[in-house]
């Protein structure tokens, strides 16, 4: 209804302006004296270098009033419109009709794959690796709410030499692991890192089991894949704990056994890149970027992707890898199921054995990862360019963040400065605090669940609220701030509006009733759902959300205290506010829903 309303506003002011009808729709946003405004008088002003503001008298005059608008003014450049009663208890019914999917964009034939939060297959998610998961969690929520078909995909690096150093300590020290295994397998890797620096038989010991894995079908490497596959799990614990989930796993090891080898043959046939003859790159292949481009001015433009010895640089697997992603090699993986996750979804795997499924082959990829990998994803981009693959390039987002450190420095997992700040403890932080809050009189298991929800909200919340290009400086009583702009705050409005509610036994009804101010602005604010949802799939940026629910529990706030629910002054006038509450809890429910905020019935 609120688009139809939209789109009939936009006919008007294009016949009364006389310009196209989707120039017209460009110009109409969220009024600033209005309910919507249009900006058209400035679209004009350019063209006959007239005054907009005159302009604007001239076209507001002009225009034939859609059946939805009561008035229709011209404020300085601004041509202003009014709803109707009428209007805004249609916006109202529609809202209550389409309950969950009210704001939800239209099915698309499109997929994207979001890949994160990559973490090292050797320790556990500390609170730097948590932000990465949450706004890898949140956009593929938020592609999917706007019609993509969202593959989540997590990159697992088992060939990485910090694999090499856990797995030489796992078959070497007489241990047992005990607890939570990746807690367990990255407090001994902090010991072996240490080691490494400083002993040269450990220097060789992981160097052999590197190159043993890398070569693969040997023990060695059997022994890195399952101990990556244990370590993952206990990983995912945690992610199932934050309501996060994956639908597939993509293995190094199995890039590099599978793909790599047609990777390899297409990059060679490409006449963009060339095979060097002489000087230090001799014998590898690379392309070249011009003089006028980014890399070009670079002393060496030469960016080498195949190695003299037919091994791949990082450039080059991972420009590999994302061909894959957008369907140009061939899918030779074969998946097995990994774990199964609560909501009984299956997460699988790539792996020798298994079955052919579809994943990979997208329309557009999101690769959430820290901003110290900004200049490689450009140089990816580049190169896919350089490679006429100018489409995929421009589909390919770096969603970049900056890193949570403490007020004393940056995390470090080689000299396990994250122990005592991982994910897990975080959350069992959280749980204790909400615990100690809990007023209710209820049995021990919903203070339990209550506490997890309530808990996981809060962290969930501090973290998406700050634009991923700004760093957190990670402190305890900030992530579990309970007041104030929080997520307990909003969860609690969302409380609230169930609870008034459950206190009557009528239905909620939408009737053209005369609005208050209060009513009106609460009501447009619950019709920009599908425009901030919008913002943040193409921005990449959940802290619209973050803001955009605070914005609804705010207006509810006002709405509450001045419009009486339960004792208005009429039938009329109480089912409409009871439907203006029970619109609020849909919207305020789905906009938590994209930052992966659970709603509880009570508090």
């Amino acid at each position: 209804m609120f688009s139809r309303i939209m789109d009939e506003i936009a006919g008007a002011v294009a016949e009364a302006a006389e310009i196209p009808a989707g120039e017209a729709r460009q110009t109409i946003e969220m009024g600033r004296f209005g309910d919507l405004s249009s900006r058209a008088a400035f679209v004009l002003a350019k063209n006959k270098k007239e005054n907009p503001a005159k302009l604007a008298q001239e076209i507001s005059k002009k225009i034939k009033k859609p059946e939805s608008v009561e008035k229709v003014e011209a404020s300085g450049p601004y041509i202003n419109f009014f709803f109707s009663n009428s209007a805004f208890a249609s916006i109202l019914s529609e809202i209550l009709e389409k309950g969950e999917d009210y704001g939800r964009g239209s099915r698309k034939k499109k997929k994207a794959i979001i890949e994160f939060p990559s973490v090292n297959p050797n320790k556990p998610w500390h609170v730097g690796h948590l932000r990465n998961a949450l706004l890898g969690d949140s956009i593929a929520r938020t592609l999917e709410f706007n019609g993509y078909q969202a593959e989540r995909m997590d990159y697992i690096d088992d060939l990485g030499l910090q694999v090499a150093q856990s797995l030489w300590g796992f078959l070497n020290y007489d241990s047992e692991p005990a607890g939570k295994f990746d807690a367990w397998l990255g407090e001994q890797y902090v010991g072996i890192a240490k080691r490494f620096e400083e002993e040269k038989e450990v220097v060789k010991g992981v160097r052999d089991t590197l190159q043993a894995m890398e070569e693969g079908d040997n023990q060695i490497a059997a022994a890195a894949r399952d101990m990556a596959e244990k370590c993952v799990k206990a990983q995912y614990q945690t992610a199932f704990d934050f309501g996060i989930y994956h639908d597939v796993l993509v293995f190094e090891s199995d890039i590099m056994r599978t793909l790599f080898e047609d990777g390899v043959e297409l990059l060679k046939q490409s006449d963009a890149v060339f095979h060097e003859t002489e000087g230090k790159n001799a014998g590898c292949w690379a392309v070249r970027f011009p003089p006028d481009s980014e890399f070009g001015k670079m002393e060496n433009p030469d960016k080498v992707l195949i190695r003299s010895d037919g091994t791949a640089v990082y450039t080059g697997k991972d420009v590999i890898f994302h061909l894959w992603k957008f369907g140009k090699l061939q899918d030779k993986f074969r998946y097995s199921p990994f774990i199964d996750q609560p909501g009984d979804s299956t997460a699988y795997m790539t792996s020798p054995e298994g079955e052919d499924m579809e994943f990979g082959g997208s329309d557009r990829a999101v690769n959430v990862i820290g901003v110290e990998q900004k200049y490689p994803q450009k140089v990816i981009v580049q190169v896919l360019n350089k490679l006429d693959f100018a489409e995929e390039a421009e589909k390919l987002h770096h969603l970049s963040y900056e890193h949570v450190a403490l007020p004393e420095g940056k995390f470090s997992g080689r000299r396990g400065t994250w122990v005592g700040y991982t994910a897990d403890d975080l959350l069992e932080e959280a749980r204790e605090k909400v615990l100690e809050r809990i007023k209710l009189d209820v049995p021990e298991k919903e203070r339990q669940e209550i506490s997890k929800v309530v808990g996981a909200g809060a962290i969930k919340f501090s973290f998406l609220r700050t634009s991923s290009e700004k760093r957190i400086t990670f402190k305890w009583e900030e992530a579990l701030n309970m007041e104030g702009d929080s997520g307990p705050y909003l969860q609690y409005a969302y409380v609230r509006t169930k609870g008034i509610l459950r206190k009557s036994e009528e239905t909620p009804a939408a009737e053209a009733i005369e609005f208050s101010q209060e009513e009106k602005q609460l009501l447009k604010r619950l019709t920009q759902i599908s425009e901030v949802s919008a913002r943040c799939g193409r921005e990449l940026a959940p802290h619209h959300l973050a803001q955009y629910a605070l914005d609804i529990s705010t207006d509810f706030s006002r709405f509450y205290t001045t419009s009486p629910v339960l004792g208005a002054e009429s039938e009329s006038v109480r089912k409409t506010r009871l439907a203006i509450t029970r619109a609020t809890s849909i919207v305020l429910r789905n906009t938590l829903n994209l930052m992966g905020l659970e709603c509880p019935e009570r508090m």
